[in-house]
């Protein structure tokens, strides 16, 4: 059952240079009727751990330091941590719906005495997840701390919480032991196309309600516009529980969603079954509404993909072969033909294709191909021209800024780029490429959230729903990596920018970022000045691979090995086909966690990059 607020004495929660860890409303994860283990079902639990409730005569700092470590207590009910707390407080411990913040150790965590009665717990945070499943990642160095009041029942020390209530700490094991990313699915406008929203989910026998729940909430902010959902306003699950029976899941819904229409209510089962699929036991997905099965022309009683109801996820392009920019030549090779490692003798062909430039003038640099590989743009040496190439014509572009940004293309047809406007301004163009003439000329698409920074780089996201964009202000400083929504008027032009959900926040350098899939990226940066440069791989409100753990034990887990003087990064498919290239012009591609170099050239092209 959900917590219900009461009175209580006060706890103050700080972050470094942050807002404070707080909040009452989310998605529960518990609630009075849940489902269970199917019979046949195989039993894969990870290890549970079993914290130790507080002993007789502990100290005011071992009942402290005991709560918080209670917090990882894989019992939906923390009846262990529940003890650790006055009786006034017990209903104020709201784990499920206020900020879990992660930190690294429990060695990081320290007390001291702040006054009577009272002690300050203080630990080096990594990251904080919202109520609705955010993970936000903190800056590098911030900590966070809560001051704790105590007082004697039956003689032994115990925990006051406030009327505001209080969330979670767990250290980064018992994080990834808890809690499980997974997606809430949303449709593009245009199409049937399903795009992943990230959220952190609790594990356990409530993770398909909480799933539920969370696709039945409106689209995120960032999304707001760009995509849509087939869910009717004020859906609620009609019954506290989404129960799975020999691998069916049954979605209860209330009455509000009989007043979707057909192709809404295909959506909505497209979504709902999509997202509910992620958990293990579900095989299908079943619609009821106040009980009554949910009925769609010829669909029976459960679906068992999105795909029997016409949608489909979009998954990112992978290329065998990719346009290498020598001097003022272009070429196409085999980017993982790794000298001297490879194992695949198989020769992809590296002829020129249909539409492949012969020759860019050397005074053009950042070099980007379009989606069908026919088109090529680039900016001038001095980033104040931008010009395209249909196979070997020139096609000019009227004068529009200064300070452009390396060009990148979408699915629709546009061509993005980033830089100031003569007023001085900085903005975000668009430029439609579907016509050969030199009368297309770039539009800016509003984004009223770069005033006052300097846009460095941008990626389009495989589904050319979002835009991952690298901004710093005037100087180079305060590096953001912003990931926004692209809305577009019914006929697909670009017409303005969400705000931002701020991305790899630990960097403080970053120089180029390119989608892996519709929900991972690999940003070109590093932490601090001490730190060199490499490229980080990152997952859409997940934060970055290597930066959960900040222990001295695992300092580099799961990080790629530095790449000095990298400047620009892309992928010729997934985290295994990123290249980067040098300011020395070496081009250099993955192999495992390092780096091989397998050319030199100033640009290697993939479609859409």
């Amino acid at each position: 059952m959900r917590p219900r607020p009461r009175r209580g004495l006060a706890l103050a929660l700080t972050a470094a240079g942050l807002l404070g860890v707080a909040g009452c409303a989310g998605l529960p994860d518990t609630s009075g009727v849940i489902e269970g283990r199917r019979l046949d079902e195989p039993i894969s639990d990870p290890v549970r751990v079993v914290p130790q409730g507080p002993v007789a005569g502990a100290s005011p700092e071992a009942v402290a330091l005991g709560f918080i470590r209670a917090g990882e207590d894989a019992d939906e009910n923390r009846e262990t941590g529940k003890s650790y707390l006055a009786p006034s407080s017990v209903d104020l411990w709201r784990w499920s719906s206020s900020d879990v913040v992660v930190y690294d150790t429990a060695d990081d965590l320290t007390v001291r005495r702040v006054g009577p009665e009272r002690l300050e717990v203080r630990t080096s945070a990594v990251a904080r997840v919202t109520p609705e499943g955010r993970y936000e990642e903190y800056p590098a160095g911030t900590t966070v701390s809560v001051t704790l009041r105590l007082t004697k029942v039956g003689g032994e020390w115990r925990i006051e919480l406030p009327r505001e209530g209080f969330g979670l700490w767990l250290d980064s094991n018992a994080f990834d032991r808890l809690y499980a990313a997974r997606h809430v699915y949303y449709v593009t406008p245009s199409g049937r196309r399903l795009v992943p929203d990230t959220r952190w989910i609790q594990s356990g026998s409530a993770m398909a309600t909480t799933l539920a729940r969370a696709q039945l909430a409106p689209v995120p902010g960032y999304l707001a516009g760009v995509l849509t959902t087939g869910v009717p306003p004020n859906t609620k699950l009609a019954v506290n529980a989404v129960p799975v029976d020999s691998g069916r899941a049954l979605v209860n819904l209330g009455a509000q969603a009989r007043d979707a229409e057909p192709i809404e209510r295909a959506a909505m089962w497209a979504q709902l079954t999509t997202t509910l699929q992620q958990v293990p036991a579900v095989q299908s997905v079943s619609l009821a509404v106040e009980g009554t099965p949910l009925e769609l022309p010829g669909v029976g009683g459960a679906v068992s993909s999105g795909l029997d109801l016409g949608y489909e996820t979009v998954t990112a392009r992978s290329f065998e072969t990719a346009l290498l920019r020598r001097a003022d030549r272009l070429t196409r090779i085999d980017p993982r033909d790794i000298p001297d490692g490879a194992v695949d003798k198989r020769r992809p062909d590296t002829t020129a294709q249909d539409g492949d430039p012969a020759r860019i003038p050397e005074g053009w640099t950042r070099l980007a191909l379009s989606v069908d590989g026919k088109e090529t743009a680039a900016v001038g040496g001095d980033l104040r021209e931008l010009s395209r190439w249909r196979g070997n014509e020139f096609l000019a572009v009227p004068p529009f800024g200064s300070g452009l940004s390396r060009p990148e293309y979408d699915s629709f047809g546009y061509l993005w780029i980033g830089g100031r406007a003569p007023d001085g301004s900085t903005r975000v163009w668009a430029l439609a490429t579907g016509t050969a003439t030199e009368t297309a000329v770039p539009f800016t698409v509003s984004a009223a959230w770069l005033a006052g920074r300097r846009v460095e780089a941008l990626a389009v996201s495989p589904d050319s729903t979002r835009l991952l964009v690298v901004s710093t202000l005037p100087d180079g400083s305060d590096a953001q990596l912003g990931l926004t929504g692209i809305v577009r008027s019914p006929s697909g032009k670009p017409a303005s920018l969400t705000t931002p959900w701020r991305q790899a926040q630990p960097l403080t350098l970053l120089r180029d970022v390119t989608w892996l899939e519709t929900d991972t990226y690999a940003v070109l940066g590093r932490i601090d000045q001490r730190d060199p440069v490499r490229p980080w791989l990152g997952r859409v409100g997940a934060g970055l691979e290597g930066l959960r753990r900040r222990g001295a034990a695992a300092p580099a887990e799961g990080r790629l090995a530095p790449v000095p003087g990298g400047v620009s990064i892309t992928s010729v498919g997934g985290p295994r086909g990123l290249v980067v290239i040098t300011d020395e012009d070496r081009v250099l591609v993955r192999a495992g966690a390092t780096w091989r170099e397998i050319a030199t050239g100033t640009d290697l092209l993939v479609p859409g990059r």
